[in-house]
This record gives C-alpha cells, structure tokens and sequence, in this order.
C-alpha cells in the first residue's frame, strides 16, 4: 500500500470566562516512537539495512515512489532510543556497495511517516552524474 503525506492541524479549546471568550491549545498528542521516513524517488527497487543500537541488523527493501517509517518505540519515560545505524547499497547495479547515512530521529506520537515531523524526512535518488548508476540519501526539504 503506497503512503501518503497528511498535514497535522492543532486543536483549540475555547471556555467562556466571566462572559470573555478564551483559547487555549488541545492537549498535545503523547509521544510514542522515535522515527525517521525514507522516501524512494528512484525508479528501482532499492536495498538498505539499519539497526537501532546494538541490535541485529535488519535488511529491507522499498519499491520505487514509495516510503517507509524506521521506528524505534519508546519503552521509558526519557523517551529516548538507541542510535539509528542505517547503511543503503548504493550501487544500481547488480553488484552492491553498502554506505552509511547519518539518519536523524524525530519523537512522533506514532510509528508511520504521516506522524513524522518535517526534520525526520529523507529521500533517496539518484547521485548526479551517476547516469543512475548510483544512489544517495539527502535531507527532504
């Protein structure tokens, strides 16, 4: 199932006190998961392996123009996690060549790339002047 992006909007309370009219932001949200979204905008199948810590790694693939949430949940109240190793084989072709991204996490209050705020986004092209030989990891805008 191909993901889509949804916007967030905050709620807003409103109470009349003493015959004024107030507002006040709606509860935030609870903070469950440290999360960062990768979003293939090759025209390829790509590979890519990560692992939270010390753990196994796990090694995935993601379908051309689709996007996966990498999610750590939290199991302490310092809502914190392990580090995210994340490496994507960058060689298109049938060889591999498996390079190491700095992957940032943002806190989400869910484990999809909807609830992932604008500084957790990532998209993987193609490298320039690779004849698209080669792929990369940049930043989402």
């Amino acid at each position: 199932m191909k993901s889509g992006s949804m916007a967030a909007a905050a709620a807003v309370v409103f109470a009349f006190v003493g015959g004024v009219l107030f507002s006040q932001p709606a509860a935030a949200q609870q903070i469950t998961h440290g999360c960062a979204c990768l979003h293939n905008q090759t025209q390829a199948q790509i590979s890519y392996r990560y692992k939270w810590g010390e753990t196994e790694w796990k090694t995935t693939t993601l379908r051309p123009g689709y996007q996966t949430a990498l999610c750590w949940q939290y199991a302490n109240a310092q809502k914190s996690s392990p580090n995210l190793v994340f490496e994507l084989d960058v060689d298109m072709s049938k060889g591999s060549a498996w390079t190491k991204y700095a992957i940032a996490r943002v806190q989400t209050a869910g484990n999809s790339c909807a609830a992932v705020g604008g500084g957790g986004h990532y998209n993987v092209s193609y490298r320039p002047n690779t004849n698209n030989g080669f792929i990369h990891v940049t930043k989402r805008n």
